[in-house]
């Protein structure tokens, strides 16, 4: 099977604690570093796993608020209006960038 390099950069501490470590359980840093990635993405697979209903319906929700007038009817001034918008804006983003780390 063919192989794929990857380089990535640690702190000294973290380097030699993961050589420690490998060494300790009778595996090279790769096989080591290759063990605890699959792990963590079978991990981070599972808890995607779990909270994709969660994650469709509040999709779904987000989806049925775009189609609500803006700004709402009554009497909001400018000053809430705007706070309303960034606190919008900021959940969005906050969402997004969970979902994003969640893909990765």
């Amino acid at each position: 099977m063919a192989k794929t390099r990857i380089s990535i950069s640690l702190d000294p501490e973290d380097a030699e604690r993961i050589r420690a470590v490998a060494a300790e359980n009778g595996l090279d840093v790769s096989a080591f570093l290759v063990m605890a990635g699959r792990k963590e993405a079978v991990r981070l697979a599972r808890i995607a796993e779990s909270f994709a209903d969660i994650d469709a319906a509040i999709a779904e929700v987000e989806a049925e608020a775009d189609e609500l007038p803006w700004p709402p009817d009554g009497d909001v001034d400018a000053e809430e209006l705007a706070r309303i918008e960034a606190e919008i804006a900021a959940a969005r983003a906050a969402s997004a960038a969970r979902r994003r780390g969640a893909a990765a």
